[in-house]
């Protein structure tokens, strides 16, 4: 054979090997857009203003979905969880039952549970998923009534759930963090349209502040059969101060609301979502009988001091409020 024929079939087995290998390449990228890598969660820190701050965007109340509650780092976005239908998760609330038409307290523990609502402010502001807009708040109440839904107080929960208390056949409960001004001005006469009341948890050093509900508000929102219960004195971190710290927050929001309205304090909720086993001893040693957290679920009477709720956010759809308060283990 001459060389140049040599040399023709050496360059004919080299395209054919880098054709070859152009296919494998080819192949291999495919198979890897075709099964792209899980994304890890998406996570968002939730806001919260001081009277000082009430129009920025400062602080931060990270919402814990369905993680260690005293970890405020490991926040979930609402908006970031993984949906499945409604079809294939339990509704527990369907045939609970008795024949007088309330729900009975002799049934299951996840039988049991009732949804909790927890909001913040009602009022719009572009990127600020804390702030639901009025008039998505009315739609909630809207399809809420539409589906049969009587609120109840936390109050009537606790009898329930530790006592003889009976509930309607769908009872939910509404509740607001911080104490915004809005909560009065829009929450307020929006949920007395349909025959609801709820529960404000407030920050007693903010109120008469910018942004934040008067004492005259709190009066008429009692009055009129709402709870007023606390959510410390300055909305610290509690797992970052001392006990004696934790103690003074937890009695003085205490003894200030009630100096105020008249009534008894009975529930706390932790700011934050920031709850551990000291936190809930101490919660007890001050005369509280319920403590809120912000884990993901429906409140259920197991622990009286790690009570569920449902996180509500601007743009959530109703489809997905519908879905969150239709299946316990959503």
């Amino acid at each position: 054979m001459s060389r140049r024929m040599r040399v023709r079939k050496g360059v004919f087995c080299l395209v054919l090997v880098v054709s070859f290998l152009a296919v494998l390449i080819s192949s291999g990228c495919s198979s890897v857009q075709s099964n792209p890598l899980p994304l890890p969660q998406e996570s968002v820190a939730h806001e919260v203003l001081t009277p000082e701050q009430n129009n920025t965007s400062n602080q931060t109340e990270a919402v814990s979905q369905n993680v260690n509650p005293s970890s405020s780092e490991d926040s979930m976005s609402a908006s970031g969880e993984s949906m499945s239908s409604s079809e294939d998760s339990m509704n527990t609330n369907e045939d609970s039952t008795n024949a007088s038409g309330n729900r009975p307290n002799t049934l299951a523990v996840v039988d049991e549970a009732i949804p909790v609502l927890y909001y913040h402010s009602i009022a719009y502001e572009a990127g600020n998923e804390l702030r639901i807009p009025p008039q998505e708040f009315e739609a909630h109440m809207q399809l809420l009534y539409d589906n049969g839904y009587e609120s109840v107080t936390l109050n009537e929960l606790y009898l329930y759930f530790y006592e003889d208390g009976v509930l309607p056949k769908k009872p939910f409960v509404i509740t607001f963090d911080d104490g915004y001004e809005d909560n009065y001005t829009q929450a307020f006469p929006i949920a007395d349209k349909f025959g609801y009341n709820g529960t404000i948890f407030m920050v007693t050093d903010w109120i008469d502040g910018k942004g934040y509900l008067k004492q005259e508000q709190l009066l008429e929102m009692s009055q009129a059969g709402w709870q007023i219960e606390s959510h410390t004195k300055t909305h610290p971190y509690l797992n970052s101060i001392s006990n004696e710290q934790i103690k003074e927050e937890l009695s003085s929001s205490k003894k200030a609301l009630e100096k105020l309205l008249g009534t008894t304090v009975n529930v706390f909720a932790y700011p934050y979502g920031i709850n551990n086993p000291t936190i809930i001893e101490l919660c007890k040693e001050a005369g509280y009988k319920l403590g809120l957290t912000i884990e993901r679920g429906w409140a259920a009477a197991e622990d009286p001091f790690r009570i569920q709720r449902i996180y509500c956010y601007a743009n959530m759809g109703l489809a997905e409020l519908k879905r969150r308060i239709e299946n316990p283990y959503y």
